[in-house]
């Protein structure tokens, strides 16, 4: 069926509509209402008012719709398409998996906050989300250096049989072995519970009650113990308050837009505390204000994150009601989403509207800095083109076993994880890097040639010889509009101050290498990228070796499951200990039932009982 008469055949329904074009490409999602009203809009004129329609539209050669029950599911089908397919005209969030928030599990006997990327609906607390790492990292250690909680995860928490160094040093109370009881420890539970909700004074005034009682009761130790916990919290510098604001959770959002870019700054408040902040930059598509933060708030809240009470935007968006709706449904109590035009609401929707300037401003700083080092590298190799996009392979094998090969790209100055690649290597069955190079280049540009989907510079770890083989596939592809260099280490003399001269570039048209010093610019550009790819390709191939190295033959044995596993390696010692066993042996000590125990005993005597027949 043909464009003209699907458009006569929309139905008047809820729904998703995938827009494509010439190759079948998804290059546009939408999600309506009224399916014929809203995509009939777009062929007609004067009608949408969004400047990015005639670009889109030009380039539309089909329509295939998703039909729903209601506009919610619409929604939701809508953010899941986007991340399918990432179409090019689509504001496109990528998963933003450094989001991390603390969890307690609650419902244990003795919980301890533990950081995760999940939050779930077990039953366990869960505080954040922390944007980065470090803020996770600072929460942590305060609460551990102020509350004597458990330190230690549950592996080593239930194998203990004797406390850790924490206790030694009290920092720990000794759960582990039982010298604290449920009722103290649940006490300490909700003292970290109230520093997480940054509550710190309704923890002072509980320390000091405590502290008061055990003085009278004589027990200065613990007073004493108290006293300094209290003093600890006292001279800590608290977060920044919201003083203005009752103690609610918020997401509040702020933009600044410059040329086709927006950045979208967000700051997390928790009980009137400011927890963190986090920035998006994306292109504006030529599409406007409230299209924009309507498809950001839409991806937003579709990840897996903490949701707020109130989320406070800066421009009404159209779906503010639809996504109040389905935030409400999710946190299972009622979320409002807000526009504030006066009041302290709109004063922090102007903080954040600084605070989104202020993330231009250091972006261009960044970004004038790599354009300056691209220019650089440019000029100092003699590149054909100006490195925008550099993708760098790496070989990782030992004695040619589990060999694999990574990609890693790098567009804008920064790393593009999302055009991440591994290979495991399938030609080459022995030690040869060279044939695993030419492997991975080959399969990995024979697709990219067919799909038009070159980069500007292509670089290698080693030296002549690996660049030797990347330019042989070059040719072996007639790709000659890409550049090429292999970076590998100067096995040179050391300087006069102990240092090393630094990395050597390799390039086909250049017949010695060129020395980069270990303090420019360029050097700590390129060695970035390059160890990049080392550490994917390392951590690619420890997971196979792993897998791997904990292969077992009791895997072959039907009916043996881990559970089984773990009990005979525990009564026997190891896998010898396991051959070595009779029959009786594996009934009695490995409390196997019979027909489990004659499977184990006839897998590792099979070849004995076959020589006896």
């Amino acid at each position: 069926m043909n464009l003209s008469l699907k458009l006569k055949n929309l139905p008047v329904s809820p729904g998703v509509y995938l827009m494509k074009d010439a190759k079948h490409k998804v290059i546009y999602v939408g999600k309506a209402k009224n399916l014929k009203n809203r995509v009939k809009s777009y062929f007609q004129k004067g009608t949408d008012g969004r400047l990015y329609t005639e670009f889109l539209v030009r380039r539309v050669a089909d329509i295939d719709f998703v039909l729903t029950e209601t506009e919610k599911e619409a929604l939701i089908l809508e953010n899941n398409f986007i991340k399918q397919f990432k179409p090019r005209f689509n504001i496109n969030l990528r998963d933003d998996k450094n989001f991390l928030s603390i969890k307690l599990e609650i419902k244990k006997r003795f919980p301890y906050p533990k950081v995760v990327r999940q939050i779930e609906d077990d039953g366990s607390m869960y505080f954040g989300p922390y944007a980065s790492a470090s803020a996770v990292r600072e929460t942590l250690r305060y609460i551990n250096d102020t509350i004597p909680i458990r330190k230690c995860k549950d592996t080593a928490f239930k194998n203990r049989t004797k406390p850790c160094l924490y206790y030694q040093i009290h920092k720990c109370l000794g759960p582990c072995c039982d010298l604290i009881d449920e009722a103290s420890y649940k006490s300490l539970t909700e003292q970290v519970i109230l520093i997480l909700k940054g509550k710190q004074e309704d923890l002072l005034d509980i320390l000091r009650n405590q502290m008061y009682e055990e003085s009278e009761h004589l027990r200065y130790e613990k007073a004493a113990k108290l006293r300094d916990r209290i003093r600890s919290i006292e001279e800590t510098v608290e977060k920044q308050r919201i003083n203005s604001l009752t103690f609610v959770d918020r997401d509040i959002f702020g933009y600044y837009i410059m040329n086709d870019e927006i950045y979208i700054e967000v700051m997390f408040i928790r009980s009137g505390n400011m927890e963190d902040v986090a920035s998006y930059r994306l292109a504006m598509n030529h599409t406007t204000l409230e299209e924009v933060f309507r498809s950001f708030l839409n991806q937003f809240y579709s990840q897996t994150r903490f949701i707020p009470s109130e989320v406070i935007i800066p421009v009404n968006s159209p779906d503010a009601s639809l996504l109040e709706e389905w935030l409400t449904e999710r946190k299972g109590k009622k979320v409002s989403v807000l526009c504030p035009q006066r009041g302290d609401k709109l004063r922090l929707i102007e903080m954040a509207q600084k605070n989104a300037m202020n993330a231009y401003k250091v972006s261009q700083t960044s970004d004038n800095n790599y354009a300056h080092t691209l220019q650089a590298l440019k000029n100092t190799i003699g590149l054909k083109n100006l490195p925008e996009r550099i993708e760098c392979f790496d070989i990782s094998n030992i004695f040619g076993k589990q060999a694999v090969g990574s990609m890693v790209t790098f567009e804008g100055g920064k790393t593009d994880k999302s055009n991440y690649k591994r290979f495991r290597i399938k030609t080459v069955g022995h030690i040869d890097d060279y044939a695993m190079m030419h492997e991975v280049l080959l399969r990995r540009y024979k697709k990219a040639v067919e799909e038009g989907d070159l980069p500007d510079l292509v670089m290698v770890d080693g030296g002549k010889g690996q660049l030797g083989v990347a330019l042989k596939v070059f040719e072996e592809l007639a790709i000659s509009n890409v550049d090429l260099i292999a970076l590998s280490k100067d096995r040179g003399k050391k300087g006069i101050s102990g240092e090393k001269q630094g990395e050597q570039v390799h390039a086909p048209h250049i017949p010695d290498p060129i020395l980069l010093p270990p303090s420019s610019p360029i050097h700590l550009f390129l060695a970035k990228i390059r160890d990049e790819a080392h550490r994917f390709a390392i951590t690619y191939h420890r997971k196979l070796r792993d897998k791997e190295y904990y292969r077992s033959p009791l895997d072959e044995i039907p009916g043996i499951g881990i559970i089984r596993k773990k009990a005979l390696i525990k009564c026997f010692g190891s896998i010898e200990g396991i051959r070595n066993a009779t029959l009786r042996q594996l009934k009695e000590i490995g409390k196997l039932p019979e027909k489990q125990a004659n499977d184990v005993y006839q897998h590792f005597h099979k070849e004995h009982t076959e020589n006896k027949i």
